[in-house]
């Protein structure tokens, strides 16, 4: 038997339920903090249609933040584009609930790396 492919297999195994579950993390927190159901944050569904203004995003975060023990890059600017998409100007660094789960991804991963 392969001992490198089994443990190769179970690594992969082990970042695809942490990544779901931080998925599961992102939409729960997503949902609470917009007081609206989990079963509509697809993950395409993109945080201004849901109608998150800049509070929202900046709670959100907050509570990303404490539960990962991380820091996401966001300005105090950056939250009020959210309300303001497609106008052209500076993008966010995320804009739908995929983005902000891969935000949170990487910068997970990052910290263990360390």
């Amino acid at each position: 038997m392969n001992n490198g492919r089994v443990e190769n297999d179970l690594r992969v195994r082990g970042n695809v339920r942490e990544c779901l579950a931080i998925i599961d993390d992102v939409r729960s927190i997503i949902a609470k903090s917009l007081h609206i159901p989990v079963e509509q944050l697809t993950p395409e569904a993109r945080l201004d249609e849901l109608g998150a203004e800049s509070l929202d995003i900046i709670e959100i975060v907050f509570e990303l933040e404490e539960k990962y023990n991380i820091t996401i890059p966001l300005k105090a600017d950056d939250a009020t584009r959210v309300s303001a998409s497609g106008t052209g100007d500076k993008e966010m660094p995320f804009s739908t609930v995929a983005d902000v789960a891969g935000m949170v991804q990487k910068l997970v991963e990052a910290k263990v790396s360390q």
